[in-house]
């Protein structure tokens, strides 16, 4: 599995500073310098203040940036705290990180089945990279048994969503027949969408 970088996917797209942002908006516009100077601590704070209105975001963020150890002291433990208080509350973000931990070892005894158990949550809220690397883990049997129809199945999924690791996917197991029935102009529509999404990233 990929451990997309933390960074690049902490906050999504991100919002330049206004009256009317939400205290994890400005934090998060702090982070990127989008309309403000960038400044992690003013970043942190901004999360810090968010995540005492329970914010899970805000929670997530500051896990993360204890975890990589960007505008306080790396700490894995600490990180960890807040990835667990927002995860043990259903939020999709927190559970794949705190899944990725486990599926690497970082901070945590590397356990695969428990990596398993938290990106399958977060999968079946539908965040995409949860349901590519989901996938991933289903075929290549890794925390679970191999299962290349539930692989295809979460892949599938993903790539529908944009996600272009699992469009290449999809389409190399239509023309494969892995996972699911060989169907060579299936397999040549993804090869189509995976290139019109990079004439558009481009």
């Amino acid at each position: 599995m990929k451990f997309l970088l933390l960074i690049t996917l902490l906050f999504a797209t991100s919002f330049p500073v206004n009256a009317d942002s939400s205290l994890y908006e400005i934090g998060r516009a702090y982070f990127y310098g989008d309309g403000v100077e960038q400044d992690y601590e003013k970043a942190l704070l901004a999360f810090e203040h968010a995540a005492k209105t329970g914010d899970l975001d805000a929670i997530t963020a500051i896990g993360i940036m204890h975890i990589v150890g960007v505008g306080v002291e790396q700490n894995d433990a600490k990180g960890l705290e807040y990835l667990h208080k927002a995860a043990n509350q259903s939020h999709p973000k927190s559970q794949y990180y705190l899944g990725a931990m486990y599926y690497l070892g970082i901070g945590v005894p590397l356990d695969l089945e428990k990596a398993f158990s938290w990106i399958s949550l977060s999968a079946n809220q539908d965040y995409l990279f949860a349901q590519h690397n989901l996938a991933e883990m289903y075929e290549q049997g890794k925390g679970v048994s191999k299962n290349l129809e539930k692989a295809f199945e979460y892949y599938i999924i993903a790539a529908r969503k944009g996600g272009i690791e699992s469009q290449i996917k999809v389409s190399e197991m239509y023309k494969e027949g892995i996972g699911t029935e060989k169907n060579i102009e299936k397999s040549e529509y993804w090869l189509k969408q995976i290139e019109e999404s990079k004439v558009i990233t481009q």
